[in-house]
């Protein structure tokens, strides 16, 4: 009998004793396009993205267009263009606002940052004096906070573990303290209170003449201006996609977890008090995807599900699910 127990997840377990049923994820449609490296957001009722990449057999495509998902019609619909066709760039939500800075649209980056506070235009807020691709970041106060990534998308030699403040209003930027690590990229990365919240990500090893991945956490409080050490994530990864769900907890899922394993659908809550992981549903599927939370709903979207290729994959569950 425990041999058999042993076999039975706590999740299911628990859903059999009590009678309530699983948590499931809800396919809804198709982007329409594959696609990943873009920005999004819950904006008006429905959820934008916008940006990003694709590829036509083995030419790589950048993007400029913004679509637009309705749940009451599970429809996408294209509502917009960017001014120039970005992905990986850092981003951050600030009410119904989404901003992002830098990027790339095939070659160095964009030395700009930008607001979309509707579903069909995205216009230039303030110089971006720190242009980086593969940085993350968020929005705290009134400021947007980056750390990471290169100069230019094909540089990877040259990320960096610089953290960087640029006022959304007056555009001044102010260097901070360093990220912990020698370098980051395409980390996973979440606010929540005062705080940002760093999970993963890539580093360049110039002795292995490679990329390779970080399984440490750092929060920075910008109350003290100092970076905060997390116990370190249940494995090392780049790709994670990380948002908090409330006031304690951050999801960090899905990412790439290095070239034997490669992309990954696990999915870990952080609890921001206690600092501990523990896993919850897995994503609906392996990728390196972008997540979006919209009221009671958290949106599961695209991303590159194996090298040299990106899905078109949507879904949607009701977060609260994954606080079991």
């Amino acid at each position: 009998m425990k041999a058999l127990l042993a076999w039975v997840s706590p999740l299911l377990l628990a859903t059999t004793v009590t009678g309530a049923s699983p948590p499931t994820w809800q396919r809804l449609a198709a982007l329409p396009v594959g696609n990943g490296g873009f920005v999004a957001a819950a904006i008006d009722g429905r959820i934008v993205i916008a940006g990003g990449t694709t590829w036509q057999g083995d030419t790589k495509l950048w993007l400029d267009r913004i679509w637009a998902y309705e749940p009451a019609r599970d429809a996408w619909s294209e509502t917009g263009r960017l001014p120039v066709a970005i992905a990986y760039p850092a981003s951050g939500v600030a009410g119904r606002t989404l901003w992002f800075a830098g990027g790339s649209g095939g070659g160095a980056a964009h030395p700009s940052v930008w607001k979309l506070a509707s579903i069909t235009q995205a216009v230039e807020a303030v110089p971006f004096r720190q242009a980086s691709v593969y940085a993350v970041g968020g929005v705290i106060g009134g400021k947007f906070y980056t750390v990471g990534g290169s100069d230019d998308q094909a540089a990877v030699a040259r990320l960096t573990n610089h953290l960087f403040s640029t006022d959304l209003t007056t555009g001044a930027v102010e260097r901070l303290a360093d990220y912990p690590e020698a370098a980051i990229s395409n980390a996973g990365a979440a606010v929540l209170g005062d705080r940002l919240y760093v999970f993963g990500g890539g580093y360049w090893d110039a002795a292995r003449q490679g990329v390779f991945n970080h399984a440490s956490a750092h929060a920075y409080a910008t109350a003290t201006g100092r970076w905060e050490k997390l116990p370190s994530l249940p494995h090392a990864g780049r790709g994670f996609s990380a948002i908090a769900l409330d006031d304690r907890h951050i999801l960090v899922a899905g990412g790439y977890r290095n070239d034997q394993v490669e992309f990954v659908a696990d999915a870990y809550l952080f609890d921001t008090q206690t600092r501990h992981y523990r896993p919850t549903l897995p994503l609906p599927y392996t990728a390196m995807v972008t997540l979006v939370r919209d009221g009671e709903w958290l949106y599961c979207l695209g991303g590159e599900d194996r090298k040299r290729h990106r899905t078109d994959a949507a879904f949607r569950i009701r977060y609260a699910e994954l606080l079991r």
